[in-house]
């Protein structure tokens, strides 16, 4: 491989490949880390779409297979090199490129953080809504190829429906523009929304036009806490019907404890625990109907007291006091990470939440005694994340097998529940084992049949979502 590297030298300069073992760790693999090896063979970084188009030309020459690279903050191992790829990095392709505020637009290379677009957006006055916790290191272009959700689906639905155009490096090296700046457009297949979601199976993302809409006036949040799973439901029901809701977050108990622990804080924001709490935000169209919204919330949260829905509840009364009650569901993940927990993330019918629930946790009582079953998540649209903090005594020889037969356990559940082995985070090579638990097998061939038609020789991210 000596001569391909000096190839990709040549044409990218030193400045656009890595080939030190300490660059090769880093951009080798993303948060995932699963059983398997991380071993790429370089790492490039192009800084324009000629270049993308020149290595992945020069890597189908030397049938040199290529992991699309982002802020590699993926959970599922879909941007890992484990066969000895070049890992393709759009890390020098950030730049946002134009915002158009009369047709709602935003133009960008798919390396610009999400962070960077929802600021080019505020400053043209509008909003690019989604929005998660990584968001200062995600990027656009990882985003859309997992089809990323985040904490305000509820309101403005996933990824896909942002993207408005994207431009794509195919394996002939050829450089497709989908979509762009019409609104309507009936010409063909969508083959825009093949490559979202797509994990970077199909081709390499470099640009993308991004839909954006007008901010709210204002928002209203609040934290409840509830004794029962049920509860979270009935209080969701009665929100959906008073509100117009950004989010409705769950979290619980367990979860606030380490979230306080992470921010070295004694007590939480009620005086008593309960079993879990959710977090409200309800959003206003006009900034002088701020007042009567928070009545409002109020009024409907009194009455979900009455009811039992309830057991407490704080609606912030600043914008500070707005964020430090977000920060309580924001940081669940950062303040877990110290544990090494093994996660899980699924979507299931809204109504069947609980009944999984009370199975989930004796699951994994069973499967990995000693270990603390956590949840929270999206339960607006139905995406929960399951946490397993593993019993500190553990040995980690065992806990691999251990945790691939809970996984089997917990992903049989969530099927024979209606529900999907993956929300928001992807495939990758964490769940691949478990898409037929998704999906029949007219389904899976459809789904590889797409990959030989645009990728025959498997060029691109070998081993992601399909085996």
């Amino acid at each position: 491989m000596e001569a391909f590297v000096e190839q990709l030298v040549a044409r990218l300069g030193p400045w656009g490949v890595r080939t030190d073992p300490a660059d090769l760790a880093v951009y080798g693999t993303d948060r995932c880390r699963g059983p398997w090896e991380v071993a790429p063979l370089v790492v490039a970084l192009p800084d324009c779409v000629e270049q993308v188009q020149d290595i992945v030309r020069l890597c189908a020459e030397h049938r040199v297979a290529i992991v699309p690279s982002g802020g590699r903050t993926g959970l599922c191992g879909g941007a890992t090199a484990t066969r000895g790829e070049l890992v393709l990095s759009l890390d020098r392709m950030r730049r946002v490129l134009w915002v158009d505020a009369t047709s709602g637009l935003l133009g960008c290379e798919a390396g610009a953080t999400l962070e960077s677009v929802q600021t080019a957006a505020a400053e043209a006055g509008l909003l690019y809504p989604i929005d998660y916790a990584s968001k200062g290191t995600a990027q656009i272009g990882g985003s859309i190829a997992t089809n990323a959700g985040g904490v305000k689906v509820l309101r403005y639905g996933s990824t896909r429906a942002w993207v408005s155009g994207l431009s794509v490096v195919v394996a002939s090296g050829a450089c497709l523009e989908l979509g762009g700046a019409l609104v309507k457009d009936n010409t063909g297949y969508d083959l825009r929304g093949l490559f979202i979601g797509s994990e970077g199976t199909l081709g390499v993302i470099v640009g993308a036009t991004l839909r954006l809409t007008r901010p709210p006036a204002g928002a209203v949040v609040a934290l409840c806490a509830v004794e029962s799973d049920a509860n979270i439901l009935a209080l969701f029901e009665r929100a959906q019907r008073g509100l117009t809701l950004q989010a409705f977050e769950y979290l619980e108990h367990g979860c606030l404890e380490h979230v306080l622990v992470h921010r070295q804080r004694v007590g939480g924001p009620f005086p008593e625990r309960s079993h879990a709490y959710v977090l409200i935000e309800a959003e206003s169209s006009d900034a002088m109907a701020l007042p009567a919204l928070r009545e409002r919330v109020t009024e409907l949260l009194a009455q979900a007291a009455d009811a039992g829905e309830i057991e407490d509840a704080v609606i912030a009364t600043t914008s500070q006091h707005q964020r430090e009650l977000w920060a309580l569901r924001e940081e669940i993940s950062e303040s877990l990470h110290r544990h090494h927990p093994h996660k899980s993330d699924i979507c299931l019918p809204i109504a069947r939440v609980p009944e999984f629930l009370a199975q989930w946790r004796p699951l994994v009582a069973d499967s990995l005694p000693g270990s603390q079953a956590l949840s929270f998540g999206h339960i607006g649209d139905g995406n929960l994340h399951l946490n397993v903090v593993p019993d500190a005594s553990a040995h980690s020889e065992g806990l691999s097998a251990a945790y691939e037969e809970y996984d089997r356990r917990t992903y049989e559940l969530v099927a024979a529940k209606g529900g999907s082995i993956s929300a928001e985070h992807g495939i990758g090579l964490l769940k691949r084992a478990y898409l037929h638990l998704r999906w029949g097998a007219a389904e899976l061939a459809a789904m590889r049949g797409i990959k030989h038609a645009l990728d025959p020789d498997d060029l691109f991210n070998p081993g992601k979502i399909l085996s």
